[in-house]
């Protein structure tokens, strides 16, 4: 198998190329000539994201994650909630990480309970969370690196523990991208991502991505079909070719942040750091063990001093815009519990360690010296 930058540029491209195009063009159709099928999914139609953009999209994917299958979908959400609903039933239990992105916590905690769905709760960092499954149990569901305090589970104690009691593995891996981990290769059934982030990088799209085995990945597919959650043609060929400089960005991306977390842990505004290649992040050895001791872009930050002032130094950087989201080619910086938390109950928010004072960076691609004194600047130092 060729490297992963080369997968990155070439995988997926067509063989002849279309006319000649070094890129592959965009198909701006809604249907296309048919085809026989004995399956209302084996039509050609864009809602069914089976259009010569999504197919050459789905290869070059599968090729990254190193799965038999992918699929996109309209946004991160839409690969979520399709796969959870296409796997679980009224009845069966999700088994949860108690450590989920805001928009996952709201629906796991919300809808899937309201139809009928057991969720329960575990902590993927300590093993004594998941020793017994509750009955009924079909899912567990956690994330790689989480939002935004950076935790790591055991992944491969997890997989081997889940396969053991029959149950399926989903993984949102939107934080770690493949470059720095790729769930197949550690037991995971299924990974999902939010394609809006890192896989795209350049923050002009909403994708979603689902990656996994061939009956499970098309299993997803029928119900995303139903749910109408396609990626459209132009986003189709916007991810396309934001994959192709993914390798190079998330490079620099975790070189900035292991340089502003190291940085940050020094400065005496600055109360506690959370990135994992820290040597006092609780996760340090797995970030070691799992990603090659990289911990990708995003860390996060708690300041000695009031909610005011947080938000203060978020409105105030001049490089770093205060916007949520994370992954691309620009470092963006916001208060969780104003943006991918704001949803979350506080108390639950407060317990899971995002404070109100919690600041959280997700590094891009500009030079570090830039960004480090972006924020001297704001903490008061004399950088300026």
């Amino acid at each position: 198998m060729k490297g992963m930058q080369t997968r990155l540029v070439h995988g997926g491209d067509p063989n002849p190329r279309i006319g000649g195009a070094v890129v592959p063009p965009i198909f701006q159709s809604a249907t296309f000539e048919q085809k026989e099928g004995n399956d209302y999914h084996d039509g050609e139609y864009i809602r069914l994201s089976n259009t010569p953009g999504h197919v050459s999209l789905h290869e070059k994917l599968a090729l990254v994650c190193g799965t038999e299958s992918a699929l996109v979908a309209s946004s991160g959400m839409a690969a979520i909630t399709s796969t959870l609903l296409a796997l679980l039933s009224e009845g069966d239990g999700l088994l949860a990480e108690n450590r989920l992105y805001g928009g996952t916590e709201s629906f796991v905690s919300g809808d899937l309970q309201r139809w009928g769905v057991q969720v329960h709760r575990f902590d993927g960092t300590d093993p004594q969370s998941f020793q017994d499954p509750p009955p009924g149990t079909k899912v567990l569901y956690c994330e790689a690196i989480s939002n935004p305090l950076c935790r790591i589970p055991d992944f491969q104690r997890l997989t081997d523990w889940a396969k053991s009691h029959g149950i399926v593995t989903v993984i949102d891996s939107t934080f770690a991208t493949p470059v720095l981990f790729r769930p197949v290769e550690h037991g995971f059934d299924l990974e999902v991502h939010s394609a809006t982030k890192g896989l795209n990088g350049h923050g002009d799209i909403a994708a979603g991505l689902v990656a996994g085995s061939h009956e499970m990945v098309e299993k997803v597919r029928r119900c995303l079909n139903l749910l109408g959650g396609h990626l459209d043609a132009h986003a189709c060929f916007l991810l396309y070719r934001g994959l192709r400089t993914l390798g190079l960005r998330v490079d620099r991306q975790c070189q900035n942040a292991d340089g502003l977390a190291r940085f940050l842990s020094d400065h005496p505004r600055v109360k506690q750091v959370n990135h994992p290649t820290l040597e006092d992040h609780p996760d340090f050895q797995k970030c070691q063990k799992y990603m090659g001791g990289r911990g990708g872009g995003v860390l996060s930050f708690e300041i000695d001093g009031s909610v005011e002032q947080a938000q203060q130094i978020c409105v105030s950087t001049k490089l770093m815009a205060n916007a949520p989201s994370l992954g691309g080619v620009e470092t963006l910086i916001t208060r969780p519990a104003s943006s991918s938390h704001a949803g979350v109950d506080r108390e639950v928010r407060i317990a899971q360690g995002v404070t109100d004072e919690l600041i959280r960076v997700a590094c891009g691609v500009e030079d570090l010296e830039d960004l480090i004194e972006d924020l001297d600047v704001v903490l008061g130092g004399q950088l300026a």
